[in-house]
């Protein structure tokens, strides 16, 4: 039975939409960059997030956020793990930059090199072995005193907490060091 022309009117609009989806898809696929390289797609991407630049300073709390917020900016945008650590790397400035200047290259060098093994050679760096005792001695000397509220000093706790996985290796432990005050 042949088609009214309504009927073939509908059926080209509905290859057209077919038409202009699948070229959606397609661009997709590409990263809607007509072939660009695919670490450049991915650093784009990264930079619309404005991900945090780390200087360098031997501060753990700002070291441990910036690699925190860099593993949850990765999950977000899909990006690969060969990319991780030239995307990252990317965002050291002041004294951390020099630091992955000169020793990325042998870093780079270690068997199994990857993200993971860029955060053990970053935090020897800035988050070096006295500045670990001191924060482990901080912790096992805390307590709540009389001027901190319970919920500040839950707080401080757990910023303390962060620094001391052997002591509190997870969340039971953690419950256990802080009733025990």
């Amino acid at each position: 039975m042949a088609e009214t022309p309504e009927q073939l009117l509908e059926r080209l609009r509905s290859l057209e939409q077919l038409s202009q989806r699948m070229g959606l898809v397609l661009q997709n696929q590409l990263g809607n960059n007509g072939g660009e390289d695919p670490q450049a797609v991915m650093a784009k991407k990264l930079a619309t997030l404005k991900p945090p630049i780390f200087v360098g300073k031997e501060d753990p709390l700002l070291l441990e956020n910036w690699l925190r917020d860099f593993d949850k900016l990765f999950t977000a945008i899909g990006t690969p793990k060969a990319q991780k650590v030239d995307q990252a790397t990317f965002y050291l400035r002041e004294d951390a930059d020099p630091w992955w200047e000169s020793q990325g290259p042998i870093v780079r060098a270690q068997e199994n090199f990857n993200w993971d093994a860029f955060k053990v050679a970053i935090k020897d760096r800035f988050f070096p072995e006295h500045i670990r005792r001191q924060k482990y001695n901080e912790f096992t000397r805390f307590n709540q005193g009389g001027t901190m509220s319970v919920q500040e000093y839950a707080q401080k706790f757990n910023e303390l907490a962060r620094f001391c996985p052997n002591v509190v290796p997870d969340e039971r432990a953690k419950a256990q060091n802080l009733r025990m005050g």
